[in-house]
Formats: structure tokens, C-alpha cells, sequence
């Protein structure tokens, strides 16, 4: 897994530089004569998700953000296209325990106008006892498959792995940590000088 370095990412929210591409962000890449195909995980959390592949890909600073329609804990799903017009932080947690650390970083990127969301390989049902009763900062989001986890490239064999990418209000990329796990004070003040060109 190729990892770029936090201090390019720095430079990237700071400038809005764009880094070149670690890999295609968009899941319908065309393929060249005698390409390989491209990489697939399964994950053993349902037999239907075992018999079939799923996409991997690796998102890029500087390109669209791949769409996705995953399930808030209500049941209801929410599409990341729909949120256009908006800034968005969506971090990426291994299990729901890890949501709670999010909850500082979203209460204080709310305050400059970024949405934050959360995806989580969990199913919604359990996001929904997790946090009951809750008034959250962010809105958890439940990828029980494992395939956004994946493709937004954080997925290393069937293990999930931290992360957080932060999307314009046109849809692109501006900052993308994949792979690490940061505290959430940090996450937050390198979001805030992408949004304010700090």
C-alpha cells in the first residue's frame, strides 16, 4: 500500500496543490489492451459479499470524490453527490468505538461551515443502539460490506483502516490522509486551512 507522506498533504491543504494520482478515484477506469485487471477484495462478513469481487481503488488529491449511498442509522440512505455545495469531512473508522473520537474534530469543523460524516464497517442497526439518544456533530454512516471502506482505498486485505478525505463544495478532493490514524485536533486544523486557504 503506497502511503504519501502527511507533509505533502500539509502542503496540499495549504496551497491547493494537486498531488499526482496514486490511483484511479473513480471506480470506471477504461482499460488498456493487455492491462491487468484491477485489484478485488471480498470480505467474509456475508456469503453474498463473499461470492462476488469488490472494487478497490485509491482516491487522489485533486480528483472527484467517488460517490457513494450508504445507510444512516436511521435506515435512510444518504448519497455524497446529493451533499454538493457543501464542504465535507468523511472520516473513515475501523469500528464503531472509534466514532466517539470524531465528535470534538466535527463540533469544530461545523463552526467554519464543513459538514463531517462518518463511515463505519459496521450495519446501521448497531450505529443506531451505539448512539441512541445522542445529539451527534456528524452523521455515522454504515458500510457493513466493506465496499466504500475499499473504495476510497482503505481497506488492507479484509481489514479496514483509518482515514479522512475532504471534499469541496464541487465534489473534489482537497485532503486525503489514507491508512493513519490522527488525532482528531490535527484533522481538523489541517481541514480548516484547506477551507480557508490558511
Amino acid at each position: 500500500m503506497i502511503r504519501a507522506p502527511l507533509s505533502l498533504l500539509i502542503v496540499a491543504a495549504c496551497t491547493a496543490v494537486t498531488l499526482p494520482a496514486i490511483a484511479a478515484a473513480q471506480p470506471d477506469v477504461k482499460s488498456r489492451p493487455n492491462a491487468q485487471p484491477p485489484p478485488t477484495l471480498t470480505h467474509p462478513l456475508s456469503r453474498a459479499t463473499a461470492d462476488r469481487e469488490r472494487v478497490v481503488t485509491r482516491v487522489a488529491v485533486g480528483e472527484q470524490a467517488p460517490d457513494f449511498d450508504l445507510e444512516q442509522m436511521d435506515g435512510k440512505p444518504l448519497r455524497l453527490s446529493k451533499l454538493k455545495g457543501d464542504w465535507l469531512m468523511v472520516f473513515f473508522v475501523e469500528r464503531r468505538e472509534s466514532l466517539d473520537v470524531i465528535e470534538p474534530a466535527a463540533r469544530t469543523l461545523r463552526e467554519i461551515g464543513v459538514k463531517t460524516l462518518a463511515v463505519c464497517f459496521d450495519k446501521s442497526s448497531a450505529l443506531a443502539r451505539r448512539f441512541a439518544g445522542r445529539d451527534l456533530a456528524f452523521t455515522p454512516l454504515a458500510d457493513p460490506t466493506g465496499d466504500i471502506v475499499a473504495l476510497y482505498g482503505l481497506m488492507d486485505g479484509n481489514d479496514p483502516q483509518p482515514g479522512f478525505v475532504l471534499v469541496s463544495p464541487k465534489g473534489d478532493v482537497r485532503l486525503a490522509l489514507l491508512g493513519h490514524g490522527l488525532p482528531s485536533g490535527q484533522a481538523s486544523r489541517m481541514a480548516e486551512v484547506a477551507v480557508r486557504g490558511e
